[in-house]
């Protein structure tokens, strides 16, 4: 079978399998939650810097908690292999649904892609602005769960740098990965410009209503081409220009403007949304396809009618007749054999298919809680539910309890467990009252006192309780450190409640050293004190100066590092001769934004460091950020012992500004003037702009300045 294709198990195999590995759901023993548990493929686990990387990626990305993504817990190694421990979402893969749609024939409607590839893009730009030199590398079909309440959650985003250090080329990470990268001239990078790819890639795939084949993806070109867009009815049309634009710049096809940002590719699909009123990005439109899915499943698994019962067969088949109740023929001759009766005779309640007559009564909560809680974000109204004992027989001969045993099991099977609860098959069959259009939402934080932003629309401080419109918004909480931003689906008549903690500042007392060696493997020394085996992070020192010994293969060489509290420094050690004075200083490279440092192209750390220990000489260094689409070399000479610091005078990028009927504009903190505003000259990188009116209040834009294309930026005050 191919490795990067998902197929549904039985309930003793692992839940779900795709090119990383096997997926399994287990009790955690340190708290007793279902966890699930990601068995990586050896394949990958082979490579030693794989496994330092991913523990590194986990270590940083600890505290990131966000609705949008199923949480990594942590990584453990066992004597079966390595695996990452993450908490289990109840839903589907969209892997699973996409290859249901293509085998059963179902469309995709293209409101229901739209509301889905909505959901991912804010949350790509979650997690790139929550550390700004990460990115998933992994994003996907089969890393991306639906829940039932049509909400999406990414999995597996801390394997992005161990699988980078794998230095697979393109078609290998296609061919068994299923991982699409952007071309490159050296190995592919697994940076931001590739998540954006990927997420263009899962939308094409969304739009197609089916996964990429093996094949295919040296031809997305054409697939873009032939691609159209379904209604919910499956009527197929071409899809819009400006859909088809959108796709191209995400997929990397047009040289000449590509997405440089999923912040950038988040608002050019607004942009076409607004413009265009054929598209309506629904989440009803999701849970209907999920339906179709779930009936299709059904369809597979629902056992046949038995054939009626034939004139001939014995009486003792039909036992619960007792011969008072049948009306007897006239009396035969003794050597008559008595006429069988009659099917119609029989009260169809009394004799039931041997599939339904083994249907015992369900224990609902045992069932409900035996397949883990799908967690939703919303806590909506109970409806009354029907005993299973009392449901009548539906017209296809499959009780409504037998309709509720095959889609459970059927779903943790396809590793979907408690896709479809109690709520979506277990309601009474009366009219549910009319759906409210708004929805409330409850904001609390820890402490109190934060500012409540959604939609760009200041809404108080925390605590707050809200009523908003039933459908997407998003939440934004400004505490101390960055910006809390989740995407919030509201459900009509439905009462949510979020809860974030935001964590008093610390002051460390001790300092953080990466120690690598090249080649890797050699034996660390700290102090004294054996340190493990380079690669190895995370050794927690005191301030000053410590001692570093690396030996390997009968060759040792000796730093003397110096540790700051609550930084990390860096040593990168050449095996070579015993060094017997200082042979290595640093660099130190400082920047308003994340860049990778690069030294003839092999990649020795990030501005997310306060300082990188080099030899001692003269250095090129390549600062790159692929996401702004900024590049530039310095040279820099490192004395021994010492630090180099080296400095970055930032290029300019334009901004047009425009507000309805008018507003005035404050940037990062300092007024500009008034809309409209053109050809505003502004430092790359990241800023905030606020919009401010008399009367409307304000709004607030977060924009990203590339030095390639003048942004953009128009809002409507009156809405």
């Amino acid at each position: 079978m191919d490795p990067a294709q998902a197929e549904p198990r039985a309930l003793d195999a692992p839940e779900f399998v795709d090119g990383l590995g096997e997926r399994t759901l287990l009790a955690d023993a340190a708290s007793g939650d279902t966890v699930e548990v990601l068995h990586l493929r050896t394949a990958l686990t082979s490579v030693p810097s794989f496994e330092f990387a991913l523990r590194e990626r986990t270590a940083r990305l600890a505290n990131f908690r966000q609705n949008a993504f199923a949480r990594v817990r942590r990584v453990d190694r066992t004597a079966t292999g390595l695996s990452v421990v993450a908490d289990h979402v109840g839903g589907f893969r969209l892997a699973q649904m996409l290859r249901i749609a293509e085998d059963r024939g179902l469309a995709v409607d293209t409101n229901a892609a739209l509301s889905l590839i909505q959901q991912l893009l804010p949350a790509i730009v979650l997690l790139h602005e929550n550390a700004r030199d990460v990115a998933h590398g992994a994003i996907g079909p089969d890393r991306l769960i639906v829940t039932p309440h049509a909400r999406l959650v990414v999995a597996d985003y801390v394997l992005g740098s161990a699988l980078e250090q794998l230095q697979l080329s393109h078609d290998r990470l296609w061919r068994d990965y299923r991982i699409p990268m952007p071309p490159s001239a050296g190995a592919p990078r697994f940076d931001h410009r590739a998540d954006v790819m990927q997420a263009g890639v899962t939308s094409l795939s969304l739009i197609l209503g089916r996964t990429l084949h093996e094949d295919e993806f040296g031809r997305i070109n054409d697939l873009l081409a032939e691609s159209t867009e379904a209604s919910a009815g499956g009527a197929r049309q071409p899809l819009s220009q400006g859909l088809r634009g959108w796709l191209a710049r995400a997929l990397q096809l047009d040289p000449r403007r590509p997405f440089l940002s999923a912040r950038e590719a988040q608002m050019g699909l607004d942009q076409i949304l607004a413009a265009d009123a054929r598209y309506v990005a629904s989440a009803v439109a999701v849970e209907a396809f999920m339906s179709r899915c779930v009936d299709a499943i059904i369809e597979l698994q629902t056992p046949e009618e038995p054939p009626a019962p034939a004139p001939a067969l014995p009486l003792a088949a039909v036992a619960p007749v007792e011969p008072p109740q049948v009306e007897a023929p006239p009396a035969a001759p003794p050597h008559v054999a008595p006429s069988p009766v009659a099917p119609s005779h029989v009260a169809p309640s009394h004799v039931a298919p041997s599939h339904v007559a083994r249907e015992e009564p369900l224990d609902l909560d045992a069932l409900q809680a035996s397949f883990g809680a799908p967690g939703p974000i919303a806590e909506e109204p109970e409806e009354p539910m029907v005993p299973l004992i009392d449901m009548p027989r539906e017209s296809r001969g499959t009780s409504r309890g037998l309709r509720i045993a095959i889609v459970l099991v059927v779903l943790v099977a396809i590793g979907a467990a408690g896709v479809f609860g109690a709520r979506t098959y277990m309601s009474a069959p009366a009219a549910a009252p009319p759906a409210a259009e708004t929805g409330t939402l409850i904001v609390q934080s820890s402490p109190a006192g934060v500012d409540v932003v959604v939609d760009g629309q200041a809404r108080g401080v925390t605590p707050v309780r809200l009523t908003l419109k039933a459908g997407a918004h998003i939440l934004e909480l400004r505490g101390k450190g960055l910006p809390r931003v989740m995407p919030v689906t509201m459900a009509a008549g439905a009462t949510m409640s979020q809860f974030v903690e935001f964590a008093e500042a610390v002051v460390p007392s001790t300092g953080q050293l990466d120690v690598r060696s090249d080649p890797p493997g050699a034996r660390v020394t700290v102090d004294g004190q054996a340190a493990g085996t380079a690669p190895t992070i995370g050794q927690n020192l005191a301030p000053g100066e410590h001692r570093i010994v690396l030996e390997h293969e009968g060759a040792t060489v000796q730093h003397t590092v110096i540790v700051e509290a609550g930084m990390t420094a860096s040593l990168v050690a050449p095996l070579g001769a015993a060094v017997t004075g200082p042979a290595s200083g640093w660099v130190a490279v400082t920047a308003p934004f994340s860049m990778q440092i690069f030294e003839q192209g092999r990649l020795i750390g990030s501005t997310e460091t306060d300082r990188i220990m080099v030899p001692a000489g003269r250095h090129s260094l390549e600062l790159v950020n692929e996401t702004l689409g900024y590049r530039v070399t310095r040279v820099v000479q490192v004395q021994p012992g010492k630090t180099a610091a080296v400095g970055i005078e930032l290029p300019n990028g334009n901004v047009n500004l425009n507000a309805l009927p008018w507003a005035e504009v404050w940037i990062d903190d300092r007024r500009v003037g008034e809309t409209p505003i053109g050809n505003l000259s502004l430092p790359i990188g990241p800023h905030e702009v606020v919009f401010r009116h008399p009367q409307f209040g304000e709004k607030r834009q977060a924009i990203s300045v590339t030095p390639s294309a003048p942004v953009r930026v128009s809002v409507d005050m009156r809405k």
